[in-house]
């Protein structure tokens, strides 16, 4: 298979066009125009899923949050993003990237995460920004809700704001940072917001305005390997697709 057929068929899917102005998405490193029999699925491109890459012979690397997100002036390959772009290019792998079009589109990030949390019906969260969901869930209790957060997004810690007394009706989600959402979260009667890295003035906001907020991590996307992985396998059974085991969270809980 093409690598550019491949790609044709997630543009379509996750148009790079949604993609918001200050994000890096698409090919980063390498051709398409190649055979691609092996890709390699992870959330981050770190130098260890490279190395990981390499032994699986994998022509393809498709990542969610991207390598090169700013305007980088040189290559040196003593540093660590240098020595991932040289061993990228030595070893003939291209490296292509969804991430906020991932996170926009239909079917993408936000989708796969309402229903991994029981949102039925999810609906557009923010409506300025195109992004998030909300919807219903089966009511419980705030506690047992966020067991079951925990739970299905695999995770050990998540840092809380609000009341624990409440009972979960309505969840509103925005994957990664969504500090900026909190707002339409409020308005959208959301017993529950949930996202990743809730800064400590945000928490404040929440706290005053009365929203619950759940911050389960950045690394909470790791759902998207999953997500690619069944999506690849089914539209390209061809193509042996490799979900990356490496861990690419940076802090580790005490």
């Amino acid at each position: 298979m093409n690598g550019i057929d491949i790609v044709k068929y997630l543009d379509a899917k996750y148009p790079k066009e949604l993609a918001y102005e200050w994000d890096n998405v698409g090919l980063q490193i390498g051709s398409l125009n190649k055979k691609v029999t092996t890709i390699l699925i992870t959330l981050d491109v770190t130098k260890e899923t490279i190395k990981e890459a390499i032994t699986h012979q994998a022509e393809m690397i498709i990542s969610h949050h991207p390598l090169i997100f700013k305007p980088i002036h040189s290559v040196t390959i003593e540093s660590p993003r240098g020595w991932m772009i040289n061993q990228l290019l030595k070893n003939d792998m291209t490296l292509y990237t969804m991430h906020t079009n991932y996170d926009l589109a239909d079917g993408g990030m936000n989708d796969v995460l309402a229903a991994l949390l029981g949102i039925s019906n999810p609906l557009l969260l923010d409506e300025i920004d195109k992004i998030g969901r909300y919807g219903d869930v089966e009511p419980m209790g705030m506690l047992a809700y966020i067991a079951k957060v925990k739970e299905v997004l695999n995770t050990d810690s998540v840092r809380f704001v609000g009341s624990l007394d409440k009972t979960v009706k309505r969840v509103g989600i925005s994957g990664g940072s969504g500090s900026n959402h909190v707002g339409q979260a409020k308005k959208q009667n959301c017993d529950l917001y949930i996202t990743g890295d809730v800064t400590y003035h945000t928490a404040l906001d929440c706290e005053q305005m009365g929203l619950n907020v759940l911050d389960v991590g950045h690394y909470a996307e790791k759902v998207f390997k999953k997500a690619i992985f069944e999506d690849l396998k089914v539209n390209f059974p061809e193509i042996k697709i490799v979900i990356s085991s490496i861990k690419t969270d940076p802090f580790t809980t005490l």
